[in-house]
């Protein structure tokens, strides 16, 4: 791991621009325009229409693919879990966010009818590729004990010259300070990737400003195998967030792989 002991900075700076409007006949129209400030040419992250009404949302443009939308992750508790880790060592990375895009696509969500909502989004990668993605999801909320339930699932196809199948489920609990996750996913690329992985997140309010949280995971490849031993890899993250003033916070988080 000699070449992998550095440090490093990192910043984060993007430009968000959203409308609504509801039109006479009842149709919520809106738009998003968001832009990544820190590269060294300013560059469009996503620039969507929607549409909404009593039939569902519709969404065209360059937006987030349906199994993020439905995505749940062992992180998901966690505030900053995409600063200090190493690639894939979470489930968002191999299978609930997976090769999610902000490309050109056509999204369907439908209404909630009765806690349930499902979508699905087509992405076309052009006239001269083959790399285009399906992508569907689902959830489901209701009250339980003294709390709430959610449960999710999703599952993308990416074509190319091997396709690559992921799904992505779990279930999140919350009941007063209270929040659990558990997930697990699966990531199948041809012959060279066969993932299987598990996670578990924890938060809880401590009042006064004061959160902790936690989280687990570990993924195994069982068609990536050296001196007979399968590749896996476990991670655990602790953080620590107190919120100074309205909109500012002040975060601690380790990460262990």
């Amino acid at each position: 791991q000699t070449l992998q002991d550095g440090d490093s900075f990192g910043i984060d700076n993007e430009i968000v621009i959203s409308f609504s409007n509801k039109t006479d006949s009842g149709l919520t129209v809106g738009g998003k325009f968001e832009m990544d400030v820190d590269a060294a040419n300013a560059t469009t992250d996503e620039s969507v229409l929607t549409i909404s009404g009593g039939f569902g949302t519709f969404r065209l443009g360059q937006e987030d693919s349906m199994h993020e939308t439905f995505g749940i992750t062992e992180v998901d508790l966690i505030d900053e879990e995409g600063d200090g880790r190493f690639t894939n060592n979470t489930i968002a990375s191999n299978a609930g966010e997976q090769g999610s895009t902000d490309g050109n696509k056509l999204g369907y969500v439908t209404p909630a009818m009765g806690g349930f909502k499902a979508g699905i989004s087509v992405e076309d990668s052009g006239a001269n590729a083959t790399t285009d993605m399906t992508a569907m999801g689902a959830s489901y909320t209701m009250p339980l004990a003294a709390g709430s339930l959610t449960v999710k699932y999703n599952q993308s196809t990416l074509d190319g010259a091997t396709d690559t199948d992921t799904t992505n489920m779990g279930a999140q609990f919350s009941m007063g300070a209270m929040s659990l996750i558990v997930s697990s996913m699966t990531n199948e690329t041809g012959t060279t990737e066969d993932q299987e992985g598990t996670g578990f997140g924890i938060k809880y309010d401590m009042g006064g400003g004061l959160t902790i949280a936690a989280s687990a995971t570990e993924v195994e490849d069982t068609a990536d195998t050296s001196a007979g031993e399968n590749e896996k890899y476990t991670s655990n993250i602790g953080e620590v967030v107190y919120t100074v003033a309205p909109g500012l916070k002040a975060k601690v988080t380790y990460t262990d792989y």
